[in-house]
């Protein structure tokens, strides 16, 4: 078993040389309105209580692991320091004096020993003795407009590393000592070990990291971004809510069972814009016209129209005539009845300024089907009505027709002249040559 201790709760015992605790965390001390260059905080990791020396490696403190409040970005800098001391607070390390990183492989006692710089996994490399308190020291710099910032700190018993699964006769030492972790073989042993442990952590944490409720969203951990990569959705166009973000990668695939579709359409310019929208399509409100009917399906003018073709397909001497008929192939039967509202779609922005029609307008054109034509246009939400009404009294002049206008696709509509709601191909009065009328 493995005995450790958090340090945080030292910050406050701690000796501070150009430190401070900075919302619970330990950083630089501020200074003329950024950050100091260089501080040393010492702290107190003592020895492991007698209740949690249950094995013969567990009578000392033998790993160091700074535990980061958010990533350390240049050129801000962070170095560990490791002494085991009788007694009292040594003094902050002098990285003139004290033994460097590449020091003797074992630190004599009341000697500050340096890890390598942005080191935060660091063995403690003390004389075993299992005499005096290790300290602490954490040695923070920066250029003054940042400072590191480091949340807690764990100190642990650990083992003598995987020196010890050998037997002695491989670990002993040219002057006849058994290595116990603390020699090159050891040392060298628990740089693979880490390596490994590092792997093992990683493949351990892969449910965690391909969840998209869970997975990191942070810029030098970039998970969720590269989830929504992989469901095909670019993670610039994700929204800027937490919760959105992530709801919006777990349910990419669901949602492109229904992509291109009214709703489908609605949902995506919802949350890339923010905007609500209709979508509405003109062929689902077009009424089969019956005769003998109500008004709602025979009204002339509104609901009755001339076409602008014979449905189709054309049949020699009734339907097919030279020069005036529109010839639709056997699989296109009928489409003339409907040509000029089949596969056509509008999505109204209410109340939406230029900017609001554009943006939408960018994720419709996207989203919508490659056979359909979309128009994207701002609405109003207010209604006008009149507010004085004439007894006896014949109503003025209603609106202007319908103007003229072209078919949005030829091929299908041909050029034509509206009346009421259908279209009429456009007529030549002149016979042709050739006509006996």
């Amino acid at each position: 078993m493995s005995a450790y201790r958090w340090l945080a709760r030292e910050w406050a015992g701690a000796e501070h040389y150009g430190t401070a605790v900075e919302e619970g965390a330990l950083a630089l001390a501020e200074h003329d309105g950024g950050y100091g260059r260089h501080g040393v905080a010492v702290l107190r990791a003592g020895r492991p209580d007698p209740a949690q020396v249950d094995t013969t490696t567990a009578d000392r403190w033998r790993r160091v692991v700074v535990r980061l409040a958010e990533p350390v970005t240049e050129p801000a800098w962070l170095r560990v320091w490791t002494v085991v001391v009788g007694a009292g607070p040594p003094p902050p390390p002098d990285p003139a004096a004290d033994l460097p990183a590449l020091g003797p492989a074992v630190t004599p006692a009341d000697r500050w020993r340096a890890a390598p710089t942005g080191a935060l996994d660091v063995r403690v490399l003390a004389a075993a003795t299992g005499v005096g308190d290790l300290w602490v020291g954490l040695e923070l710099g920066g250029a003054g407009g940042d400072t590191p910032r480091v949340a807690d700190v764990l100190v642990e018993t650990g083992d003598d590393g995987l020196v010890t699964l050998l037997p002695p006769a491989y670990r002993q030492t040219t002057a006849g000592d058994v290595d116990d972790g603390d020699g090159l073989l050891g040392r060298y042993l628990g740089l693979l070990g880490a390596t490994q442990e590092q792997a093992t952590s990683v493949l351990d944490e892969l449910p965690t990291l391909l969840s998209p409720a869970v997975a990191p969203d942070r810029e030098d951990a970039p998970w969720l971004g590269r989830l929504a990569a992989w469901v095909a959705l670019d993670p610039a166009r994700l929204p800027r809510g937490e919760d959105d973000r992530r709801e919006t990668v777990s349910s990419a695939v669901e949602r492109y069972a229904r992509r291109g579709t009214a709703l489908g359409l609605r949902d995506q310019v919802r949350r890339e814009t923010g905007l609500t929208v209709d979508v509405v399509e003109p062929l689902a409100r077009a009424l089969i016209w019956r005769l003998g009917a109500d008004l709602g399906t025979s009204a002339l003018g509104l609901t009755t129209g001339l076409l602008p073709a014979d449905p189709g397909p054309p049949v020699l001497d009734t339907t097919a005539l030279l020069d005036r008929s529109m010839l639709t192939a056997p699989v296109d039967a009928g489409l003339p009845v409907h040509g000029a509202l089949a596969h056509r779609i509008c999505v109204h922005v209410p109340d939406g300024s230029a900017a609001d029609v554009a943006a939408v307008d960018a994720v419709v054109q996207r989203e919508r089907p490659a056979h359909v034509l979309a128009r994207t246009c701002a609405t109003t939400r207010t209604t006008r009505l009149p507010v004085e009404v004439g007894t006896d009294a014949l109503p003025g002049t209603g609106p202007p027709g319908l103007p003229i206008d072209e078919a949005h696709d030829p091929r299908i509509d041909g050029p034509a002249i509206r009346l009421g709601t259908a279209r009429l191909a456009p007529t030549d009065p002149s016979p042709a040559p050739g006509d006996p009328r």
